[in-house]
């Protein structure tokens, strides 16, 4: 499924939560990087949460509710109920869920993410930073959206912990079809999974395009440049060849080889 911006205007004080007549489509079965814009705000205008002041946000095709997906950063304040094992129930209720057994979905859902069933009945106050957005991650699963909207996710991980959840979103995209929009000030965290991204400012699309772009230094006047990046275009200044990587493990590899050849 693909999420479509058309003629899109909303009014804020707030830079991220401002639209000015905005029109993109967010590819489907794709893991699509945002700067610029709140996912929070992207996911109350698809389940008309939040009120626009013109234009639309839909899901193609056929979007309904139980379509959109939503991890943010915090995600303590969206939970409701005081164990894991309640929170998915409920979530059984408001989707109409009619799994043949439930027990073995959540248990299914929480393992995806990396947890055992012991979290069935954990406290939701008992979890770290990182089992919360496990769980958070796992509740999504548990309702098999489309559309998977993750807002400022990484803060508070760590580097093994983002790279565990990339690969997952790679998974999901790749296996399940998932569309996964990332919204982020970091796309250094995202640079060797991300397909398509696009950038905001002040309300505008300034900059948008796929993985083949990334090293358009017109990116780097509104976030921070990845280190690799940099890295590659300081070594061409100096004579020393490389292409366009994204991945660092890749980028050890090639000079790795060129010192062998040497």
């Amino acid at each position: 499924m693909e999420i479509i911006l058309n003629d899109l205007v909303c009014n804020s004080t707030k830079n991220d939560k401002k639209l000015n007549k905005v029109n993109y489509k967010f590819k489907e079965n794709s893991i699509n990087f945002c700067f610029g814009l709140s996912g929070k705000l992207l996911r109350d205008l698809l389940i008309l949460k939040k009120q626009k002041e013109s234009g639309f946000a839909l899901v193609n095709p056929n979007g309904r509710l139980s379509d959109i997906g939503y991890i943010g950063n915090n995600p303590s304040k969206e939970f409701k109920f005081k164990t894991v094992c309640d929170e998915m129930m409920n979530l059984k209720e408001i989707y109409h869920l009619k799994y043949n057994d439930i027990d073995a979905k959540i248990k299914s859902a929480l393992l995806m993410v990396g947890l055992n069933e012991t979290y069935y009945n954990r406290n939701i106050t008992t979890l770290s930073t990182s089992e919360l957005k496990k769980v958070s991650l796992a509740c999504v699963l548990f309702y098999n959206p489309q559309i998977i909207i993750v807002d400022y996710f990484e803060k508070g991980l760590n580097f093994k912990d983002i790279e565990y959840f990339k690969k997952l979103f790679k998974k999901l995209k790749s296996k399940y079809e998932k569309n996964i929009i990332i919204c982020s000030d970091n796309i250094s965290n995202y640079l060797d999974v991300l397909d398509e991204y696009v950038i905001f400012n002040n309300g505008d699309i300034v900059l948008s395009g796929n993985k083949k772009n990334l090293y358009n230094n017109e990116i780097y006047k509104y976030i921070e440049e990845p280190h690799i990046i940099t890295f590659i275009n300081l070594a061409r200044e100096y004579g020393i060849k490389l292409d366009n990587y994204l991945d660092i493990k890749e980028l050890i590899k090639a000079i790795y080889r060129d010192v062998e050849n040497k």
